[in-house]
């Protein structure tokens, strides 16, 4: 058990704005600071006949280049591959095996409004308190907007630099 980072979907195919190629520094300078005992990475896979093609017709994150993880990953490190904007069962279990005494998840990434806030979701209702670092997640929409939001969800962002 011990105190645990979400890294959630730094890949090649979302690193699509400048401020999220900033993004990919700040997240390997908070790994680097090595204040976490685990990490976790979510990794998005979209599949041809997935809803994100059939429904939405976004066509990102097929190949395998654009599946890469562009931050650094450590030693520590778990690896949750997902096909949707959640995890799976068997990927929260893993995480409440891991998870310190405090119940409490550190987590970052893209997209704040759409899989960092599913994942937050999931973690609360299995009795795991998500710690969202707003100031290390980005996402495509007004991020105020964002941040009233899990405000409002979870009651607190951590804002830390």
């Amino acid at each position: 058990m011990g105190k645990v980072l979400l890294i959630v979907d730094m890949q090649k195919g979302f690193i699509n704005k400048n401020e999220y190629s900033n993004l990919i520094n700040k997240i390997n300078n908070l790994i680097k600071r090595n204040t976490y005992n685990y990490y976790i990475f979510t990794k998005f896979i979209n599949k041809t006949d997935s809803f994100y093609v059939k429904k939405l017709n976004w066509k990102n994150l097929i190949s395998e280049e654009s599946q890469k993880i562009c931050v650094t990953i450590p030693k520590n490190s778990l690896i949750f591959e997902k096909f949707g904007y959640g995890l799976n069962e068997s990927q929260i279990k893993k995480i409440k095996e891991i998870v310190s005494t405090d119940n409490q998840i550190d987590i970052c990434g893209l997209q704040t409004d759409a899989c960092v806030y599913a994942i937050s979701i999931q973690l609360f209702d299995n009795l795991i308190f998500p710690n969202i670092l707003i100031n290390y997640t980005a996402t495509s929409n007004n991020n105020e907007n964002v941040k009233s939001m899990l405000i409002h969800q979870f009651g607190t962002i951590d804002e830390m630099e």
